[in-house]
């Protein structure tokens, strides 16, 4: 898949707008396609903006080139913006996208057939000794009343859990549960089988909006108008799942359109929930928030300094009218 670097179709940038970059937490996927909404309708430049979107290697590039100024907004994953400590404490969050965490443990009917957290203990699960994901696996297995030290971790590169567990070479995997779709069409003889941690229990948020510090203190109304026009993106894209996979697709061409789609719907579920039809897209309950560093500090190895919810969080950078999905 070729990612590119993407601006707003409509001309170069006038006087009156100021180019401004966002880095996704990954190469450019159908989970993705709400940016592009947003970029392609000229919601951005609506605002005054002229946003570039780039793909990135993964969580810690996008916060690392948050973190240093290098682009001013990014797709940041919170628990993983917690466990860099205080290491990531120049990337502020102002609004959440994933009100659920992604996580998924994937396995197959018939075989493991994982669809409740009890049926976590004695497995083998596929995912990467490097990762802290395993770790929450762990707590929510202790969280459910399940022995987590009877999870035994197989180390498999991300590439290949998909075709090994669709050879029946491994019980389970542990990948996002936006991946569904692509594992339906791997696995020919059996049902693909979601765990979702978000249904289970586990209430952390995950990926969401994060700025660099030293750019939101100096643009607070900048960095307001880009969450606006991105939530209204968002917003487009669930009401017309079909009409933002065209969109996408004219800037990621080598997508499949009909994956896109059905990422989309998945989509709703990590991020659409009782607060979010009650108070916007985005939103975060301050509590929330300060039980989700917790945990992270609490289950997770966090390099350098712990940082507090104070310390990543900055209120106040949603709509004053919300945008409900």
């Amino acid at each position: 898949m070729i990612a590119v670097v993407l601006l707003y179709a409509g001309g170069p940038a006038s006087a009156q707008e100021r180019d401004v970059k966002f880095i996704l937490d990954f190469i450019s996927l159908g989970r993705h396609a709400p940016w592009y909404v947003a970029l392609n309708k000229g919601y951005y430049k609506q605002e005054g903006l002229n946003v570039s979107i780039l793909p990135s290697k993964g969580t810690a590039d996008a916060i690392r080139s948050v973190a240093t100024g290098t682009t001013e907004f990014g797709f940041i994953d919170v628990p993983s913006l917690v466990a860099a400590g205080s290491n990531a404490a120049a990337v502020k969050i102002v609004a959440a996208n994933y009100q659920k965490p992604p996580y998924c443990v994937f396995s197959l009917d018939p075989g493991a057939n994982i669809d409740s957290p009890k049926k976590l203990a004695n497995i083998e699960l596929g995912s990467s000794t490097a990762s802290f994901v395993p770790k929450i696996w762990a707590a929510f297995m202790e969280m459910n009343g399940v022995d987590s030290k009877t999870l035994k971790i197989v180390n498999i590169d991300g590439s290949a859990r998909v075709p090994m567990l669709a050879a029946h070479k491994i019980a389970a995997i542990d990948t996002f549960v936006m991946s569904e779709p692509a594992i339906r069409r791997a696995v020919t003889d059996a049902k693909p089988v979601c765990l979702f941690a978000g249904d289970f229990g586990l209430e952390i948020y995950a990926n969401s909006i994060g700025v660099n510090e030293t750019f939101l203190k100096e643009n607070p109304d900048l960095v307001r108008k880009f969450v606006k026009a991105s939530l209204r993106g968002w917003k487009d894209t669930f009401e017309n799942p079909e009409e933002a996979a065209r969109i996408q697709l004219q800037y990621v061409k080598a997508l499949d359109p009909q994956i896109v789609v059905e990422e989309i719907g998945i989509l709703r579920r990590v991020a659409i929930s009782d607060d979010v039809k009650k108070h916007g897209l985005g939103y975060i309950a301050p509590e929330r928030m300060k039980s989700t560093v917790d945990f992270i500090n609490k289950n997770i190895d966090v390099a350098g300094d712990k940082v507090t919810a104070d310390q990543i969080y900055v209120p106040g950078f949603l709509p004053q009218e919300p945008i409900l999905p």
